[in-house]
Parts: structure tokens; C-alpha cells; sequence
């Protein structure tokens, strides 16, 4: 029979092997190395690379205005494929529209209103109202709208403000049996723009040039829409 061992020897005998199991440095390491992989198996994977939330479409043709060039090119696109959004993005918050002979003649025709407080606002909804107006269904009437560099005026082009002269053409097409086929609408515009200190271009001012006589201007096929 083996001898009787007393509790506290019991208790002494244990304590001394946990002294020696601490003690020895491979224990140390592969009790640490046991916290590491229950930490690491608990959280996330760290290495694990975020996704990246969708890129933020636009419909239609646009580009960064990061030149007046490109917010010309952004307006006709606009124009052609009748996106209100994107023409809206052509311009500024202090946008204003001024046709002045268009002006004297709306004040001699009694509707001195006409052109009158033309501000982004007032732009983006006679614009909305073309847009419908000309591309509400497949057998409405159409437009096409071209910009080239005026050949009567320099463009002025500096580092935060710039003026671009363009000759425009817009043809207007009607639906079958509504009389011409097409009417034309040309002069010349000018467009002011500034530079954001996010150093992005937008029209401030948009201004129409003198108009041939007897010819009618954008000024005015878009004041037919201003209600």
C-alpha cells in the first residue's frame, strides 16, 4: 500500500511542476504563440483588402471640366443627347443669360419679361422644357446642335476666368406632316467662364451676340420656352 501523502503535500508537489512548466522558455513561447492564434482567429482578417464602393455613374457623354474647353464639349454633348443633369453641371451657381438686341425687341413686342432675371434657374427650366419638348418620344420633333470656334472673335483664355466665342448651328427637326423638315437656328455666343478652387471650369455668363437680321437666334428659340 502506498504510502499516505498529505493535501498540502498534494498541493505543494503541483505547484512546483506549474513553477517548472512557466519557467521553461518553450512552454512561454507556445503559450504565447496559443494566445496569438485565438486573438487572430477572433477578429477580422486584417489582411483581408476593403472593397471599394461602386464608382458613381453618370448617364450620357461627360468629362472632369478640368479645361473651358471640355465644359464646351460637356454642354454640346448635353445639348445632343438631352440630359438635364449634365447641362446643369455646365453651370455656375451665379449663372446669368443676356441677350440684349433680344432683349429691346421683347420690350417692343410688350413683353419686356421676357429675358428679364435669366438666371440658372430660369435656364435649366426652359432647357428642361426643350429637352421634353424635343425628345419625349421617338415621333416627337428632334434637334442637333453643333459649336465651332467663331471666326469673328479671339477666345481670351486665362488661368481662373476665360471667354470662349463659338458659332452655333441648331437644327431643329419636326415630326412628319408638321410642315419643314428642319429649320435652322445660327449665330454666336459667348460663354464666361471661372475656375473652382477645386479647379474645375463652369459658365457664369452666357451671352448672345448680335444677330443677323430678320434671323432668328437661340436667344430666341429659347425664350418660346420660358413660361
Amino acid at each position: 500500500m502506498p504510502p499516505f501523502r498529505s493535501a498540502e503535500s498534494f498541493r505543494g508537489r503541483t505547484f512546483m511542476n506549474k513553477t517548472r512548466l512557466i519557467a521553461d522558455p518553450s512552454s512561454v513561447f507556445l503559450l504565447l504563440l496559443l494566445t496569438l492564434i485565438l486573438l487572430f482567429c477572433g477578429c477580422k482578417n486584417p489582411f483581408k483588402t476593403r472593397s471599394s464602393p461602386p464608382p458613381e455613374s453618370r448617364e450620357g457623354t461627360w468629362e472632369s471640366p478640368a479645361l473651358p474647353e471640355i465644359v464646351i464639349e460637356n454642354l454640346l454633348n448635353a445639348y445632343n443627347e438631352m440630359i438635364i443633369d449634365n447641362f446643369s453641371e455646365c453651370l455656375s451657381d451665379s449663372f446669368l443669360f443676356s441677350a440684349p438686341e433680344d432683349s429691346i425687341d421683347a420690350a417692343n413686342l410688350g413683353r419686356p419679361w421676357l429675358f428679364a432675371n435669366w438666371n440658372r434657374d430660369a435656364e435649366i427650366k426652359v432647357t428642361e422644357n426643350i429637352f421634353k419638348t424635343f425628345g419625349q418620344n421617338p415621333d416627337s420633333a428632334g434637334l442637333v446642335l453643333s459649336l465651332e470656334s467663331s471666326p469673328s472673335y479671339q477666345d481670351e483664355e486665362g488661368d481662373t476666368a476665360s471667354v470662349l466665342y463659338r458659332h452655333y448651328e441648331l437644327v431643329l427637326y419636326g415630326p412628319e406632316g408638321s410642315g419643314p423638315k428642319a429649320t435652322l437656328i445660327e449665330g454666336t455666343a459667348a460663354f464666361h467662364m471661372e475656375k473652382t478652387p477645386l479647379g474645375l471650369w463652369s459658365i457664369y455668363f452666357w451671352r448672345e451676340l448680335l444677330p443677323a437680321a430678320d434671323q432668328q437666334d437661340w436667344a430666341d428659340f429659347k425664350a418660346n420656352f420660358r413660361q
